[in-house]
């Protein structure tokens, strides 16, 4: 029995060509090289809440490239702060070294970029590690997984990790976005267990911000999916961050941001 087609999210846009198609996945492939810092607000899911450690809410972040992240909370206080421009480089990092632990940092590896400036082919780059608070965020920082490394042979659709149903050039948030309407492939893989940006069975709409690749809003179309929404707002890209904004303060003998209170004592002989 035929089924009948879902209804267009985006109604009077045109069959994406495979011209727009090699465009989105060009785009989810290149949120690396497109900025060096980023400042992003977002509202963390409920399924990945971390109360314990203030991970709950609508917090701001900074990041710069993939060496340094610090998170505040509303009240612009510091709840996580981590850098990798610090590690030791010693004999134990050495012993407890990994495979991926070796890839090349991303400025120093040279992908193969289309016309515009967006990459065509990736090479295997270092991930995020244990930099980032919340796994979740790896994936929508970069979305490359719905992309793949590199174009399908001959850039048939089937080939690819996601097959692309609509394409439309939209905002979110005030910015620019590239939205798409996906579904997996056979050769869908998500690079986390348990966070795939398209779930396996669903449309899914995506949308990547035109300046950074990065994936600021992911909602499953499907009526009764019980994934999690996702947003984030991009505040700010390419700002200079210093290094003491990633690292805690060394204790010192007197915290000139905390002075001591002074108590006066009553004059000899009062009471």
């Amino acid at each position: 029995m035929t089924q009948p087609a879902a209804p267009q999210l985006f109604p009077g846009h045109p069959v994406p060509t495979s011209a727009a198609r090699r465009r989105f996945r060009a785009l989810a492939r290149s949120a690396p090289w497109l900025s060096t810092s980023l400042r992003i607000s977002f509202q963390v899911p409920q399924p990945f809440e971390d109360p314990a450690r203030g991970l709950k809410g609508r917090l701001e972040m900074i990041i710069r490239q993939r060496e340094a992240v610090a998170v505040y909370n509303p009240d612009g206080e510091i709840i996580y702060q981590r850098e990798h421009f610090t590690a030791d480089r010693g004999p134990s990092f050495v012993a407890s070294a990994s495979s991926s632990s070796w890839a090349l940092p991303v400025a120093l590896t040279s992908p193969v970029f289309t016309g515009d400036r967006l990459v065509h082919r990736r090479p295997e780059i270092a991930g995020f590690g244990d930099l980032l608070p919340l796994d979740f965020l790896s994936t929508v920082l970069d979305p490359f997984e719905v992309a793949g490394a590199e174009p399908a042979s001959l850039d048939l659709a089937f080939d690819h990790p996601t097959y692309i149903h609509e394409l439309a050039e939209s905002t979110f948030a005030g910015r620019k976005v590239l939205a798409a309407v996906l579904s997996a492939g056979y050769s869908y893989r998500a690079c986390l267990s348990d966070f795939a940006l398209v779930p396996a069975g669903t449309r899914t709409l995506l949308m990547l911000d035109l300046e950074t690749g990065i994936c600021v809003h992911r909602r499953v179309l499907d009526a009764g999916s019980h994934e999690p929404e996702v947003n984030i707002q991009v505040l700010s890209r390419n700002e200079y961050y210093i290094d003491s904004l990633f690292t805690a303060p060394t204790p010192t003998l007197t915290d000139v941001r905390a002075p001591i209170p002074w108590e006066l004592r009553g004059e000899s002989g009062t009471a």
